[in-house]
């Protein structure tokens, strides 16, 4: 060990004559110590949060999904989409329609987007399990499943024999001389879906079988296929794959490009929340700098005699910055370890829930907050130290 590192913790370990010194020294340690298990918390919380928003979308929208790369039609036949489904990488699979149609009800209309899908659609998004009133789509009807949102503003109820929804699309064919432009089918409402605002009035579920007869698709063209990937999943091994199952070029859109918007808002509330709490950091720092300033004040005698024995100016500042470094590191892993005993007792044992309702506030902890905590508390305790110790070597005689 260095002569600098061996003074430095016997300053930090042990106490001073003077009293308003260890209370300087403690008071800044406690700070970190509280700076980093609230910085922990935060993030942790912001994680939880995310998890738990992002889990209604994982339910909403698949792992991936397998668009044309031009116009609006993918077309597999039923020995093509055996063989698909059979890959290793795959673990669930989904043929889907989805197109704009225009829904009305008495004197109320709304644009929307309808999504007819097979039974096992709900083995790739449990959208099922988002059902808040009535029940999932009847197959063997003209059953529909609404966004709450959209529900409202048609002022439509659930298994409302009284008054059907009218579903319309434009002809793609020729029309005559008075006839209708549009193509029109009944439904009735079998259940209402709750995700976000901005999910609930923009879509609603059909059978596939609906959904073709209104659209006028064939047997074997779709929308797009959503897929599940298993922990096996490689990207450009199963785009290769890809091709040699479909004539046409196609598309492996993931979720997170489909809801880019949504994560890269994510991303950056992340990246400000870190950077307010990381403000917090810095100002507990200021205590680091009066604690140095004030052990200089108190161990100048010891400095002198230091120097007079042969130390040299900047071995005695490295010993205060080694000082200012140890106060950061107990803080940071000190904090760091209430923060995590806190975090999983909310986990596993809540005490605080969501206000209003019986619903614990989610947290989650992950390893690379613990080390941003840890690296944050101590770059900035480096950059505090050696600010607040630069001078020393040219204070001593």
């Amino acid at each position: 060990m260095s002569f600098s590192f061996i003074i430095a913790k016997r300053y930090f370990f042990s106490k001073s004559t003077k009293t308003v010194v260890n209370r300087i020294n403690i008071f800044s340690l406690i700070v970190l110590i509280i700076c980093s298990t609230s910085l922990l918390i935060v993030l942790s919380a912001f994680d939880g949060l995310k998890d738990f928003g992002l889990s209604f979308y994982k339910k909403f929208d698949p792992d991936f999904q397998i668009l044309p790369s031009s116009g609006k039609t993918l077309f597999i036949n039923s020995d093509n989409w055996e063989q698909f489904i059979s890959h290793p990488m795959i673990d669930s699979a989904t043929r889907v329609i989805e197109e704009k149609v225009f829904v009305s009800l008495k004197e109320k209309n709304q644009a929307a987007l309808i999504r007819g899908v097979y039974p096992d659609y709900t083995s790739v998004n449990s959208v099922d399990n988002l059902i808040a009133i009535g029940d999932w789509i009847d197959f063997d009807a003209n059953s529909v499943v609404l966004g709450y949102e959209l529900a409202s503003s048609l002022n439509a109820g659930v298994y409302d024999y009284s008054s059907y929804l009218e579903l319309s699309v434009p002809k793609n064919t020729p029309i005559r001389f008075g006839d209708s432009p549009f193509v029109s089918k009944p439904a009735f409402v079998s259940g209402l879906y709750q995700i976000s605002e901005d999910i609930d009035k923009k879509y609603l579920f059909s059978s596939i079988s609906f959904a073709k007869s209104l659209l006028n698709f064939s047997n074997d063209s779709y929308s797009y296929i959503a897929i599940n990937t298993n922990e096996n999943f490689s990207e450009p091994a199963f785009l290769n794959y890809l091709k040699s199952i479909f004539d046409d070029d196609v598309i492996l859109q993931s979720r997170e490009q489909k809801n880019s918007a949504i994560y890269k808002m994510i991303k950056i509330e992340n990246l400000a929340i870190y950077l307010i709490f990381t403000l917090v950091v810095i100002i507990g720092m200021f205590n680091i700098i009066g604690a140095l300033i004030m052990m200089k004040v108190d161990k100048s005698s010891q400095i002198n005699l230091f120097y007079s024995l042969g130390a040299s100016p900047k071995s005695i500042e490295r010993i205060f910055f080694l000082v200012g470094l140890f106060i950061s590191f107990s803080g940071a892993i000190i904090g760091t370890i209430l923060g995590v005993c806190l975090v999983l007792v909310q986990d596993y044992n809540p005490f605080i829930f969501v206000p209003g309702t019986d619903l614990a506030y989610p947290v989650s902890l992950l390893f690379k907050n613990i080390c941003i905590v840890i690296s944050t508390v101590l770059f900035l305790g480096a950059i505090t130290s050696a600010w607040a110790t630069r001078g020393i070597a040219k204070s001593i005689p």
